[in-house]
């Protein structure tokens, strides 16, 4: 039942990227042929042979370049280096035989498979690093172009461009203004996209932009969420969302991690209810946030609804966030680290912005 379930998904690569603060990783997008969210033309992109990192923002044009290829691959909890192997989905489990145990364990902060008794055989995505946020090891703080040192399957393939190639790291690109000016103490938005649906969770983080810009010092500073989130649907609606926030068994220690709360599809069985390659479409990893009758399937499960999906192209997410209070004034890196849980991947953007002053409020 696991592997024909895992069939289902070995095709696509995870993608998410940041949006606002516009990313040091969208960089492409300063190149014609990539500007106003346009990309070049490529052979095929599956399932819907558009854009590689299509997104919204939206009435504006979502200038993400190649944002969505900048993650880690061949990653899971426990290990001291990723082995940038195919792990989409994470057949190889403990890809390094470290005995780590998952720490999220509460079937409600878990995105996929819920049914499964932690730690036993179904519990097969145990080792992947949403059950231990923070946990798994990057490439690098800000993402590596392509996932790894080389290709591996699925729709992660990088174009290079004068900017950026293959293996890259995220923390080289060049510094990337975006006029985000946010006050020390204060709660500001940042906004990223789904483009393919992995499940698991994801976390802001602050380094100085004088100080190395590693995961280790990413870690220092997470930034809190400040209240619920909003997503914008497909069709343009934004809701307001209740937001499950994760905070025990996380890296840092007690830092706060929100589960995706984009539900993907599966096809399952209509006598067993189990997963399957064929069948009816479709069921829901959870409950979505808004009405979302299942779409009829246009490739296997790989369909999109008003707000769940596998393979995304119109949904936004909206976060609030808490500046640090104690934050010095100055430039920082703001970092965005989503750890998959259907796979063993991990997707990262860093944007530049900068920390002013608290304000006093006078009441």
């Amino acid at each position: 039942m696991v592997y024909l379930f895992l069939c289902l998904i070995t095709t696509a690569a995870a993608h998410s990227q940041l949006i606002y603060p516009k990313p040091r990783n969208a960089i492409d997008s300063l190149l014609p042929e990539w500007q106003s969210g346009k990309a070049p033309p490529v052979t095929h992109w599956h399932p819907y042979d558009d854009r590689p990192c299509a997104c919204r923002n939206d009435t504006e044009f979502c200038d993400a370049g190649q944002t969505c290829l900048w993650f880690t691959v061949g990653t899971s909890i426990g290990c001291k280096e990723p082995d940038g192997a195919a792990s989409n989905p994470n057949f190889m489990g403990d890809r390094c035989s470290s005995g780590m145990n998952a720490t999220v364990n509460n079937p409600l902060h878990r995105t996929i498979n819920r049914d499964a008794v932690a730690f036993s055989e179904e519990d097969w995505t145990r080792f992947n690093p949403w059950r231990a946020p923070g946990s798994a090891p990057v490439y690098d703080p800000c993402g590596r172009a392509g996932g790894g040192p080389h290709s591996t399957g699925g729709e992660g393939v990088y174009t290079t461009t004068k900017f950026a190639k293959l293996g890259d790291l995220g923390s080289k690109l060049p510094k990337m203004p975006t006029g985000a000016v946010w006050n020390a103490g204060s709660i500001v938005e940042a906004k990223w996209s789904l483009r393919a649906n992995h499940g698991g969770g994801y976390q802001y983080r602050l380094c100085p932009l004088k100080s190395n810009l590693t995961e280790a010092c990413m870690q220092q500073t997470p930034m809190p969420f400040a209240g619920d989130s909003s997503m914008m649907l497909s069709n343009g609606t934004i809701i307001k969302l209740k937001s499950t926030f994760v905070s025990e068994g996380t890296l840092p220690v007690g830092s706060t991690w929100q589960m995706n709360p984009v539900p993907g599809y599966i096809n399952f069985n209509n006598k067993t209810g189990h997963p399957t390659i064929s069948g009816s479409c479709c069921k829901h990893w959870f409950d979505p946030p808004c009405y979302d009758p299942a779409p009829l399937p246009n490739h296997e499960a790989l369909t999109q609804g008003i707000c769940s999906g596998e393979w995304m192209t119109n949904v936004t997410l909206y976060d609030q966030l808490r500046v640090p209070e104690h934050l010095e004034p100055g430039e920082y890196v703001l970092g965005f680290r989503w750890d998959c849980e259907a796979s063993g991947q991990i997707w990262q953007s860093c944007a530049d912005v900068t920390i002013a002053a608290k304000t006093n409020v006078v009441v």
